[in-house]
């Protein structure tokens, strides 16, 4: 097998700078797809953000809703009706009229940004998230920003409870909230009906939840008379829980919100109402300090709670109901894929509908089509729709026809193989470019970060395996033990395990993939690791010499210094069964210690880091998969 020379590399500056996406809105009558797109450029630095309109009933026609300009900057879209169009633009929002030349109006001018903008056409009501002060006031958020600035001269902060920092986002007074406000039609134009309520006025709570929150963290019911919303408690307790909640409350104001998983002790998330607005759907975690327990579907109908498909061994990630309360449709990684599944209410059964690729974003066209986004291994974002009887899948999008024209893309070869334990292993291999089965190349072998995540078959911005296969590098990328989408067991196996398990299931395949693949060059051998990868790559050397070079990048080298300088410390008294200091634990902290092994170090290594991640804090947030945007 030789491939063609002719292709052209996918070189990390092509990577980067093509188009990216985001979730697509539908129409209310099914016929657009409203999304916005990001286009980096690498020779000015700078991103430009436009919205793009597609539409589904007309051979799926593709055009800028908006220009694309050097100063846009347009998100967040959502539809008011069949022809208007809001989406936030330098933090408010505006209205574009599809189909019409006239420039976006704006609809809104509140004090402070806003984001995560949510519309129910039921009541006419817009929904949107902002930071705020314990008052609730979007003007006192204002007036309290300014006079600070005019007298502060300093960044320091003061804090006596933590968390201090959770990520790269430091816990500030201000919190976000949620706010509803209603527009009407004037003549032709869309406008504010009344001023914004305060949701979440004088309760302490906080949605969406920093530093990962979103538009996924709340949703309204169809009649716009409710929200339901997840939220974290503030409590002196929160570095060492992952304890979230569920809550409602009415669209009306001045009611305290409601608790509806009052008894829970793990992290709960993406709560949905069905499409009756009869019952709530949500995730739930049941074990507490532990991020990557298995999420359960619950079901909150009149006052009741109860985890369907309970037996069914995966975690879902996003949740949609169909339109008769009888279904629901989930995604969830699944063998190095993220797949949509079907859920029947009543039965309980699940049933694939679709199974390759990475699936993102579902939304309901009508009671038998689901729209979503796929990526692979060998393509970014685009947008499909299926059929959920037949199967059916249409493509709608073609975002990259010019970008990718004749640029080589490895087809990925599916590992399987037997690792500690004698568990089956999965991954992936691909070739380089320009290959040719009677030569010899160099290996690239990476190590994911989480470590509970995984490699899957989706498109990635960051340590993107087809650049390095277009390298010239033969690329393999396993999910040892720890990573996700094999069974919540295998996930749980690394727990007290960190250089056990996984690193055994790692040389296993290095041995599998250089016995079975003759053209690897055995002389040549490079791992690479960012987060516990990079953890990784600092227990390979001191355990084996079989790689040429190492690749740390952010990676922990000291397991109990790494416990004192975390703010997420449920982790690590999950993770080693305690705390640094006692005796039990502390043998499990040792045990897995890189730096206890530095004796043996004698594989050239390349260190990544950066100055960006503030002082101490840095050097163990990447080991939560917290990645570097840009060099020091």
């Amino acid at each position: 097998m030789t491939i063609s020379l002719e292709s052209n590399p996918l070189t990390p500056e092509l990577m980067l700078s093509l188009p990216r996406p985001s979730s697509a809105a539908l129409s209310p009558d099914g016929n657009y797809a409203v999304f916005s797109v990001s286009r980096y450029n690498v020779d000015t630095n700078k991103s430009i953000r436009n919205l793009q309109l597609v539409n589904l009933k007309d051979n799926n026609a593709h055009s800028d809703l908006t220009p694309h300009t050097p100063d846009t900057a347009h998100s967040n879209a959502i539809w008011l009706d069949n022809s208007h169009v809001t989406f936030i633009s330098k933090g408010q929002l505006y209205v574009k009229v599809v189909g019409s030349n006239a420039e976006p109006y704006q609809l809104t001018n509140f004090p402070v940004d806003i984001a995560n903008v949510k519309f129910n056409r039921a009541a006419n009501l817009i929904a949107f998230t902002a930071a705020v002060y314990a008052d609730g006031s979007l003007q006192g958020a204002k007036d309290k920003d300014e006079h600070v600035k005019s007298y502060k001269k300093d960044t320091a902060l003061a804090f006596d409870t933590l968390m201090v920092r959770h990520w790269d986002e430091f816990i500030q007074e201000k919190k976000n909230n949620i706010f509803v406000v209603k527009v009407k039609k004037d003549s032709d134009k869309f406008v504010k009906d009344g001023e914004a309520i305060n949701l979440l006025l004088n309760t302490g709570l906080e949605s969406p939840v920093i530093p990962f929150g979103d538009e996924s963290d709340y949703d309204i019911s169809p009649d716009g008379k409710e929200v339901v919303f997840v939220s974290k408690i503030t409590s002196r307790d929160n570095a060492w829980q992952t304890t979230t909640h569920i809550y409602t409350v009415p669209t009306s104001g001045g009611i305290a919100p409601k608790n509806i998983n009052s008894d829970s002790v793990g992290a709960a998330s993406n709560p949905v109402y069905s499409a009756t607005g009869k019952s709530i759907a949500y995730f739930q975690m049941l074990k507490p300090q532990y991020e990557a327990d298995r999420n359960r579907i619950v079901v909150y109908t009149a006052g009741e709670s109860r985890i369907i498909a309970k037996d069914w061994d995966r975690s879902p990630s996003s949740i949609i109901f169909d339109s008769k309360d009888e279904n629901i449709y989930v995604t969830a990684e699944d063998h190095g894929r993220i797949k949509i599944f079907q859920i029947n209410l009543k039965t309980e059964a699940v049933e694939e509908i679709v199974s390759k690729n990475s699936q993102s974003g579902l939304r309901l066209i009508d009671d038998q089509t689901l729209f979503y986004s796929t990526s692979s291994l060998t393509s970014p974002i685009n947008f499909f729709t299926v059929d959920v009887r037949s199967k059916a899948i249409t493509r709608r999008t073609d975002l990259y026809r010019k970008d990718l024209e004749n640029v080589y893309l490895s087809t990925p070869e599916d590992i399987w193989f037997k690792g500690d334990q004698d568990r089956d292993v999965h991954g992936f291999l691909l070739k380089p470019i320009g290959f040719d089965i009677n030569k010899k190349y160099p290996l690239a072998f990476i190590v994911h970060g989480g470590p509970q995540s995984a490699f899957n078959d989706n498109w990635s911005t960051r340590w993107n395996p087809n650049v390095f296969a277009n390298a010239g590098f033969v690329t393999v990328f396993f999910n040892p033990t720890g990573s996700t989408g094999y069974g919540q067991a295998f996930t749980d196996a690394i727990n007290n395990n960190w250089g056990g398990s996984p690193y055994i299931d790692l040389i296993k395949g290095l041995d599998h993939v250089l016995e079975t693949h003759p053209f690897i060059d055995q002389t040549r051998i490079a791992a690479l690791g960012a987060s516990y990868g990079g953890y990784m790559m600092n227990w390979f050397n001191g355990h084996t010499d079989r790689f040429n070079c190492l690749v740390n990048h952010d990676g922990i080298f000291d397991t109990k210094n790494g416990f004192y300088t975390t703010e997420e410390l449920y982790f690590p008294e999950h993770e080693y069964g305690g705390v640094p200091w006692d005796a039990n634990a502390k043998k499990n902290y040792e045990r897995w210690n890189p730096a206890n092994f530095v004796q043996n170090w004698k594989t050239p290594t390349l260190v990544i880091h950066s100055d960006k991640g503030e002082s101490f804090f840095f050097f163990f947030f990447f080991f939560f998969f917290f990645w570097v945007y840009s060099p020091c």
